[in-house]
């Protein structure tokens, strides 16, 4: 697999930083009756629409846990050093 580009991986960040403030600006304008009904609506749209999805839950979560096991990447917290008071 090819790594992707750098920069196109910073601006794909930058897009979506971008796309979540000005989701949370919106949520925060808007009155608590219109976002629940737009956020049903959207709920309710995935599911109607489920069966047309191009692969299987069992599908996605294998591909997921493929994914998780060959990256390299540290999953969890490191681990904190101990904090014993050392005698003077």
């Amino acid at each position: 697999m090819i790594p992707p580009d750098p920069e196109l991986r910073l601006q794909n960040g930058r897009e979506r930083i971008w796309f979540v403030k000005r989701s949370a600006d919106w949520v925060r304008s808007v009155p608590n009756e219109v976002w629940s009904e737009r956020q049903c609506t959207l709920i309710n749209a995935l599911l109607a629409n489920r069966e047309n999805m191009p692969i299987t839950k069992e599908q996605y979560l294998k591909m997921i846990e493929s994914a998780q096991r060959n990256s390299d990447r540290r999953t969890g917290s490191p681990v904190m050093p101990s904090r014993t008071k050392i005698a003077p």
